[in-house]
């Protein structure tokens, strides 16, 4: 018998081999996807990302290597030392550990990257020689120096390619999608291609010698797809841990910025009726007062001019001058319109029912809309923030429906209704479509208005039945009639 008939010739179960594939593939995403979650974090739950995100990848690493290895078959009956296996799962987490750190930098550091890939590349060379190495069979296997080698510099150089690409395409949400593609893919084909080429380097030959078989145990396909199934199960929950976590943390960004600009809108709001306080007060304490002190002064001189017997002289003067008074009487009714509109006093000398119903007169008198005011109450408790929301609200939903209804008639209530002060206005009006109730600027206006100071605005109606808008907000006490 010669040499060559001592040789053995495996086979492959090529499911096994395409679910070994596809574990190395699923493995890859896993480590870029949970490397992305440590950035994200901070502290210990950073510690227990990298700890679960090196963890899950030795674990799809080394299912892999044993998926594929069990998907090789010899003639001879092979059976798998334990504590070998178990040992070959250590350069598999070595190398997890080292890709985790140096994915989650800020920077390629072209040193720091190239010792990563020898150390990543090194590890999964390790697993695999180690895996190799617990296979008990009556024979004996034999390596090829030149593939050996060549399997070890395919796992460096394709880790390498795959570090190289995380930081490359790092910016930006399109480069964020190539970078996950073109690195899953390299990193996952330097796990499988290092194995396959690792496996090509063996040749098997029978031997006399009985192998060392007390740690020993048998692993059928059965069980090469339950452990390639068990290694997809830890990956998809440690995928679907960091989907959780990542829209648990865009979900908080987004109430922390809604909550800024909430606040950044009251700020700016509240900045803008201060500043109305202050120009309204001096446009009426200043620029009324001076107005009405020149409307006396005039009247005084008319009256001196009346007293003087040449009328015909003075006729032309006496002319003049009341068409002087009667210009700073209307300038004086501007500026107090002026002033009202800026901060109507009614809300500061009245409150905000009796400021509502004044507004409604006043909108009926400019207008001749009819406006119908009801209130069931006698007094409600509103700090000054939502009495000015209120009466803001109130404003514009006018301005809106003589600029856009088409009404003749206003009905306005207000009322306490569980806890809360309720503001209703409704018009007979053309009514508002859908889009309307949520594209209208200044619907947005209002309702955003209301969000400041705690309340809820709602818009209803149809087409040519009227529009109703109801404005609650949640107060302290109130008293019923």
């Amino acid at each position: 018998m010669n040499s060559s008939d001592l040789v053995m010739v495996g086979s492959y179960n090529y499911g096994l081999v395409a679910l070994s594939i596809l574990i190395a593939m699923l493995g890859s995403y896993a480590t870029i996807d949970l490397a992305e979650r440590v950035k994200a974090n901070y502290g210990e739950s950073r510690l227990f990302w990298r700890i679960g995100g090196a963890t899950a990848m030795a674990i799809g690493t080394w299912a892999m290597h044993y998926t594929g290895m069990l998907a090789f078959r010899l003639p001879v009956l092979t059976l798998y030392d334990w504590p070998t296996s178990l040992l070959s799962f250590l350069p598999s987490l070595l190398a997890s550990a080292v890709a985790l750190v140096v994915v989650i930098r800020p920077k390629m550091e072209s040193a720091r990257v190239f010792v990563a890939s020898i150390f990543i590349g090194g590890g999964i060379v390790g697993l695999h020689y180690t895996a190799m190495a617990s296979m008990r069979f009556q024979g004996m296997d034999h390596y090829s120096p030149a593939l050996v080698t060549l399997s070890a510099v395919l796992a460096m150089l394709f880790a390498l390619l795959s570090l190289w690409l995380t930081f490359l395409f790092r910016d930006g949400p399109r480069a964020w999608r190539l970078q996950k593609v073109a690195s899953v893919a390299l990193m996952g084909s330097a796990i499988w291609v290092m194995h396959y080429t690792g496996m090509a380097s063996a040749s098997y030959t029978e031997s006399a010698t009985p192998p060392d078989l007390s740690h020993a145990v048998r692993i059928s396909s059965l069980s090469a797809a339950g452990i390639g199934a068990v290694a997809l199960t830890v990956l998809a929950v440690a995928l679907l841990t960091s989907t959780l976590d990542r829209l648990q943390k865009q979900s908080s960004l987004l109430r922390t910025a809604g909550a800024q600009l909430r606040a950044l809108s009251a700020s700016v709001e509240s900045a803008r009726e201060e500043e109305g306080i202050r120009i309204a007060r001096e446009i009426h304490d200043q620029l009324g007062s001076a107005l009405s002190s020149l409307r006396w002064e005039l009247e005084e001189v008319d009256e001196v001019i009346s007293e003087t017997k040449d009328v015909a002289q003075l006729e032309g003067v006496r002319q003049k001058i009341e068409g002087m008074i009667g210009l700073t009487s209307r300038t004086l009714g501007d500026v107090r319109r002026i002033a009202a509109e800026l901060r109507p006093f009614a809300l500061d000398e009245l409150g905000p029912i009796e400021a509502i119903e004044w507004q409604a007169q006043q909108f009926q008198a400019r207008t001749g809309i009819i406006c119908k005011f009801e209130c069931a109450m006698e007094n409600v408790d509103l700090n000054q923030e939502q009495t000015t929301a209120v009466f803001r609200i109130f404003q514009e939903a006018l301005t809106n429906i003589l600029r856009h209804a088409a009404a003749t008639r206003v009905d306005i209530s207000m009322k306490q209704e569980a806890g809360e002060f309720v503001l209703t206005i409704s018009d007979n009006g053309r009514g508002i479509r859908d889009e309307e109730k949520s594209g209208s600027l200044g619907l947005l206006g209002m309702r955003e208005r209301a969000d400041i100071v705690g309340g809820k605005l709602d818009v209803s109606g149809m087409i040519g039945k009227g529009t109703t808008i109801t404005l609650r907000i949640p107060v302290s006490r109130t008293v019923a009639v």
